[in-house]
């Protein structure tokens, strides 16, 4: 049957952007090798556990022995660990043929499918102990024929799951495809994804800035989010937990203190909700779990509105906005009488004034909206 490399290229990305699923993938694979068996699997190597599984060419019988008992005695996918993430390998590369073929493995299981002794592979996706490799088996009479064939499909495919990915783990979180670039990356806050472990998912660029200063309240040279301050980091981790284990989804801060100076950092965590997207094959590879949404403020930031904004939105009078930008910053009326050398009672007539122009009733709400306000204008 004919085969496109384009099409396997544009099945891979399909799936990477949420468009296909590996159906596609498998059955372009499958119309390009037939007479033999393609799999598609996802393993824990520590634990020998198969946490996903897909293939073209077996019985739905065959499928779950697999998946229950055979996947564990693999010694192919084992050896499959010692190799580079894209890197073809072959079976008779990684584990002696004559020996293997001895093993439970094919004893029992795959001898029961056919004539599959021969396989290549390229593990596509790692994470820490979990892979997923596609693999090709075929009979070793074949192997002259299909070897070339499946090397140069499956070596050029490999580099195109690394990018595809790249796409699918920054398009996993939520408010759909693009929420971290188009929405959490231009947010005017420090904001970091993290798991249960304080690994980094995710940083936006005040994040990053943060992380890297030497007198920040941070550190984490190997992509594992720490507070300077030993005690600190504890609570951080602590909080981290209790969000991740709750069963509502909280919104829990903390107070970070940083020993060199007087600035106090304020951390504030809620679970990150993922996109409704359908589950795909490589997810429970790429799942790190739940993950926490860590929005960092210091103590020393100040919120600003400019007074064209204000008079432009509320036709504040630059008095007026003066005020509100006051009321923003933590002063008080009395703070602000005595700076402006002004009497309590002009100011509260101002405030009233301020707060009708804006729709407030309290002084508190005023500064609410204001805030929003501010959080968008930094």
């Amino acid at each position: 049957m004919g085969y496109s490399q384009n099409s396997l290229t544009s099945a891979i990305y399909e799936m990477a952007l949420g468009r296909s699923n590996w159906d596609s993938i498998l059955d372009i694979l499958a119309a390009s090798f037939p007479g033999c068996l393609v799999t598609a699997s996802g393993d824990d190597i520590a634990s020998g556990a198969n946490l996903a599984f897909a293939q073209r060419g077996l019985t739905p019988p065959a499928v779950a022995s697999y998946i229950a008992t055979y996947a564990a005695l693999n010694p192919v996918t084992r050896r499959a660990a010692e190799v580079a993430t894209h890197q073809l390998f072959h079976d008779d590369q990684l584990v002696d043929r004559a020996e293997a073929a001895q093993g439970r493995f094919h004893r029992e299981w795959l001898s029961q499918q056919g004539d599959f002794a021969a396989s290549s592979g390229v593990v596509v996706l790692r994470e820490g102990a979990r892979q997923l490799a596609v693999t090709i088996h075929y009979s070793p009479q074949r192997q002259a024929e299909l070897r070339p064939r499946i090397a140069g499909i499956l070596g050029e495919a490999a580099q195109h799951f690394g990018r595809a990915f790249e796409i699918v783990g920054r398009s996993r979180f939520a408010d759909g495809r693009g929420y971290l670039e188009g929405v959490v990356a231009d947010l005017p806050f420090t904001v970091f994804f993290v798991d249960a472990n304080m690994r980094i998912h995710y940083s936006n660029f005040h994040a990053e800035s943060l992380r890297r200063q030497h007198e920040g309240p941070f550190s984490s040279a190997d992509g594992v989010l720490r507070a300077t301050d030993e005690r600190s980091d504890a609570s951080l981790r602590n909080l981290v937990l209790k969000v991740i284990s709750s069963r509502r989804t909280p919104t829990s801060v903390l107070q970070l203190s940083e020993p060199s100076n007087d600035e106090r950092y304020f951390a504030i965590a809620r679970l990150a909700v993922r996109g409704g997207q359908h589950y795909q094959l490589h997810d429970a590879i790429l799942d790190p779990g739940p993950l926490v949404m860590l929005v960092v403020h210091g103590s020393l930031e100040m919120s600003s509105l400019p007074t064209d904004l204000l008079w432009r939105a509320f036709s504040l009078t630059e008095s007026e906005a003066r005020l509100a930008e006051a009321l923003l910053n933590g002063d008080t009326l009395a703070d602000f009488a005595r700076e402006r050398e002004v009497s309590k009672q002009t100011l509260r007539n101002q405030l009233v004034g301020v707060m009708r122009k804006t729709g407030t009733r309290r002084q508190s709400e005023l500064v609410s909206l204001l805030t929003r306000l501010a959080l968008t204008c930094l």
